[in-house]
This record gives C-alpha cells, sequence and structure tokens, in this order.
C-alpha cells in the first residue's frame, strides 16, 4: 500500500526518504496542466521543474490546510501564469520590433503530439478545440483545464487559485461559452473578457 502525501512529507522533511517520491506521483499531471496552458512542451518541462524545486524548497512552510496535491497545483498555476506574463511581455516586443514576422511567429508554434497512437485520434474538430483553448484569456483557460483536462472539483481550484467557487464556476462557464464562440467563428474569434490582476497577503489573486 503506498504512503499518503502526508506521511512522504513528515519523512521527507524528518530526511528520511527523497523528495524524488512526491515528484514522480505528481508529475505528469502537473506537466499536462502545464502543456494545457503554455501549449509548449519544452516549456512545459521548464515549468514543471520549477514548480516541483520551488514545492521542495518551500516544503517545511506546508500547513496542511488543504492537501498537498492542491498546495502544488496553487504553486503551478502561478509559475504557468507568471511564465506566460513574460511570453506576453517578449512576444510585445517583438511584434512592435518586427510586425510583419508575427504570423511566421505564430505559425512556428509547435503543436502538442503526445505520441503516435493519440497522434491517430487527433482529429479536425479536437484540433479546433486546441487551437480555441490557446485562445482564452489566461484567467478563463486555467480553471477549465484544472476542471475538465486535470478532473478537478471547484473546491479544489477555488483552493489552488485562491478565488471562491462561485467564482471558478462563473470563470469555467465562461470559458465554456467563449470557445464555442471560436468553435462557431462568432465575432470573429475576439475574446472581450475583461482580466484584472490584484495582490492580497502577498499572494497573486487574479479577479473577475
Amino acid at each position: 500500500m503506498s504512503e499518503t502525501d502526508e506521511l512522504l512529507i513528515h519523512r521527507i522533511i524528518q530526511g528520511d526518504t527523497s523528495f524524488e517520491k512526491l515528484v514522480e506521483r505528481y508529475h505528469h499531471q502537473i506537466y499536462n496542466l502545464a502543456l494545457r496552458m503554455v501549449n509548449h512542451r519544452e516549456d512545459a518541462r521548464d515549468i514543471t521543474q520549477e514548480t516541483f524545486i520551488k514545492a521542495f524548497n518551500s516544503l517545511p512552510l506546508f500547513r496542511h490546510q488543504c492537501s498537498f496535491k492542491t498546495w502544488l497545483y496553487r504553486i503551478a498555476s502561478n509559475t504557468c501564469l507568471d511564465h506566460l506574463r513574460r511570453r506576453n511581455r517578449e512576444s510585445c516586443r517583438r511584434i512592435e520590433n518586427h510586425p510583419q514576422s508575427f504570423q511566421d511567429m505564430v505559425a512556428s508554434i509547435p503543436t502538442q503530439r503526445p505520441g503516435p497512437e493519440e497522434r491517430l485520434l487527433l482529429d479536425e474538430r479536437e484540433a479546433r478545440v486546441k487551437n480555441a483553448l490557446a485562445k482564452l484569456p489566461d484567467t478563463y483557460r486555467l480553471p477549465l483545464v484544472m476542471q475538465h483536462y486535470q478532473e478537478m472539483s471547484y473546491h479544489d481550484i477555488a483552493i489552488a487559485l485562491d478565488i471562491s467557487e462561485k467564482t471558478v464556476s462563473t470563470r469555467v462557464y465562461r470559458a465554456k461559452m467563449m470557445l464555442k464562440q471560436f468553435l462557431t467563428g462568432g465575432e470573429n474569434d475576439e475574446v472581450h473578457a475583461e482580466r484584472k490582476t490584484g495582490r492580497a497577503d502577498g499572494r497573486r489573486v487574479h479577479l473577475l
């Protein structure tokens, strides 16, 4: 019978076992979350590594007020958002300096192709959904990915993102409506979603 996260954390802090056991347990889930968010395999690997480094360094501060998995997802979520903000700033600078190369830059973003079997199942609709997902604002894409692809409950998503369950529900609903809009070609594929970012208690808080 496998050890619980709580027992592993206690043993890791005591020096009786390796943090690698927690990495092995959650690596695939965190990588998949990062890949859905940034749509780039190398960046997703970097984000995954950074997430576990942050978790390891902060492990003595973990107070078990939520599950380790939820706590880890909070770290991963903020790491993804930090990466996307940096990438957006860099993209804006490239577009300003080289506006004619913007289409080439977009076309160069690699598509996710996990393996031969899954590649055979990747049909036109799945590709369209993936492209539409990439167009969503980060504030809406993240809870949708966590709910749909990671199968997390609204309660756990709320804790991970430090927002209310009602806000999670609203954002997931709006994300699905925007996806539907993209897939049906409405509004010329534009997103009219207001995004605001604030801080509270030293943590990032993303507000509607």
